[in-house]
């Protein structure tokens, strides 16, 4: 098995047939396709909203305190970078001149120890990450992402597969969401088991991993349904922010034969 990491990384799997179905991050995906990648957005994932969490190495206590420090994402271009850009420029730091921001890619499961030891000032993570760092008493979490200050309706993680792909058997398309769906809901209405599984899978407490799913669960999307008018607010930012030259409609990044009767209208 090979991990990816970072969201233009991920995208030119899919484009090359690396990968052909899967999930990841709207802001590279929608660089991707508006720079003509093979593939096409066909549903949403769990984390609808953009579960992004931007936490704090303990002992610093203001935003404006961050200046000239390390932020700690998963790459330039990446969803955790484009997500800190707009939680720090909210609150009046320049991402280019103010702080210093730091692609991990293949540390980026060590976050919490990078800032433990110093290396990193602040980060943008998701869970459990954030309930691990919490539990060390490493780091505090300042902001989420799908927060009314910063992106309340916000189409993040998304599913795709490759144009050849839903040419070539659309109905295999069909059956992988359907599997999407059926293992959310068993997990939102299992979670004890949900519990353990991340316990065990990303070396937590159980503590810690329940702390993760509580903070995530009331926010999941289980019906693959996409959020269209929040995927048009996440191309418009990625246009605002210059990730594409120019603008794009949600409808063109998508292939509507996966969306439910009328979707692609709203």
């Amino acid at each position: 098995m090979q991990v990816v990491f970072g969201g233009p990384e991920i995208a030119a799997a899919y484009d090359s047939g690396d990968l052909e179905i899967g999930e990841f991050g709207s802001p590279p995906a929608i660089n991707a396709i508006a720079a003509g990648k093979r593939f096409k957005i066909v549903g949403s994932g769990c984390r609808q909203r953009a579960h992004l969490y931007f936490c704090v190495r303990k002992g610093i206590d203001e935003y404006a305190a961050l200046k000239g420090k390390r932020v700690g994402v998963l790459g330039i271009g990446s969803c955790s970078d484009w997500i800190t850009r707009k939680v720090v420029d909210h609150h009046g730091l320049n991402p280019d001149r103010d702080i210093e921001i730091v692609p991990l890619l293949g540390d980026y499961p060590r976050v919490v120890d990078l800032v433990a030891d110093g290396t990193l000032d602040a980060c943008m993570i998701t869970e459990p990450s954030v309930a691990i760092g919490e539990e060390r008493g490493v780091l505090d979490f300042w902001a989420a992402g799908f927060e009314d200050a910063y992106l309340p309706d916000y189409q993040w993680i998304v599913r795709v597969a490759r144009d050849e792909l839903i040419e070539r058997d659309p109905e295999f398309v069909r059956t992988v969401l359907r599997g999407c769906q059926k293992s959310a809901h068993y997990a939102a209405t299992h979670t004890d088991e949900w519990v353990k599984l991340a316990a065990r899978q990303y070396g937590a407490s159980e503590t810690a991993a329940r702390r993760a799913v509580d903070r995530e669960r009331p926010h999941f999307e289980l019906d693959c349904r996409l959020d269209m008018q929040g995927l048009q607010a996440a191309a418009d930012l990625q246009y605002t922010l210059g990730g594409i030259k120019s603008p794009i409609r949600a409808e063109e990044l998508v292939d509507p034969r996966f969306l439910p009767d009328g979707q692609i209208a709203a």
